[in-house]
């Protein structure tokens, strides 16, 4: 039962252009882009794959996990199917539950064609890949929790969508993760200290390659300590707005 629920969302999300565009499409179509623009360049001594397939993850996370959860879950309440479905013997948490596995579904074949491509097209090393995969699932799954609880409380599927997509490119642009950040003005630089793709992009780059620790151990703390309080002050947040709403 479970495995045919999943099958259904995943077919229902190929249908949706707008989503495997963004989810999928995108990151693949600019990495090969820029990996043959920018292979063979370094900036900050950090070679180019070093630097782009961690943001290119990120860009995966965020429309895999925040952007397309987020979205679906307040569409599915604006149609009332969880309504519908509180009245029939099928559990609510089995479906959120396959919601929420579909996008970790995505968010890694995302980062497995990124893989693909890197080492066929580029020949890329992946040095300490052992490493970076644990990460990568840990910020899927911080993403998921930050996707579910944005659609949690919030009620209109256009409000949602017009914030998104409003946020998406100045932060994809303050993530570091396409042009680099020390290229651009000392007030980007510090607007991206409040972006949390642009610490994720961190944690993930330092993932990526472990030798990266000591040039930016500094940054890479100050990005766990950011992400964390931020996850603390959203589930604070979240609680809150949720309760309100159900008195």
């Amino acid at each position: 039962m479970l495995f045919e629920q999943l099958k259904v969302e995943l077919r229902t999300y190929l249908r949706q252009p707008l989503y495997l565009v963004f989810s999928i499409l995108m990151p693949v179509m600019s990495f090969i882009m820029f990996g043959v623009m920018y292979g063979n360049q370094s900036y900050d001594g950090v070679d180019f794959f070093s630097q782009y397939i961690p943001g290119l993850c990120v860009i995966v996370l965020f429309s895999s996990s925040v952007f397309n959860i987020g979205n679906q879950v307040i569409s599915d309440k604006e149609k009332g199917i969880y309504k519908r479905l509180a009245a029939t013997p099928v559990k609510l948490s089995r479906i959120m539950f396959v919601v929420i596995l579909k996008a970790f579904f995505v968010a890694i074949i995302g980062f497995i064609l990124i893989l693909i491509l890197a080492k066929t097209v580029f020949d890329a090393t992946f040095s300490t890949i052992g490493l970076f995969i644990p990460v990568y699932i840990a910020m899927v799954i911080y993403s998921l929790i930050l996707g579910f609880g944005i659609g949690a409380i919030i009620d209109k599927a256009t409000t949602y969508s017009i914030a998104m997509m409003s946020l998406f490119f100045p932060m994809f642009i303050l993530s570091d993760a396409s042009f680099p950040l020390a290229m651009m003005p000392e007030v980007l630089k510090k607007a991206a200290n409040f972006n949390p793709l642009y610490h994720i992009n961190i944690v993930l780059r330092i993932a990526w390659d472990s030798s990266l620790y000591s040039q930016f151990k500094n940054e890479f703390w100050l990005a766990v300590a950011f992400l964390s309080v931020l996850m603390g002050i959203f589930l604070m947040v979240v609680a809150y707005v949720w309760k309100r709403k159900r008195k």
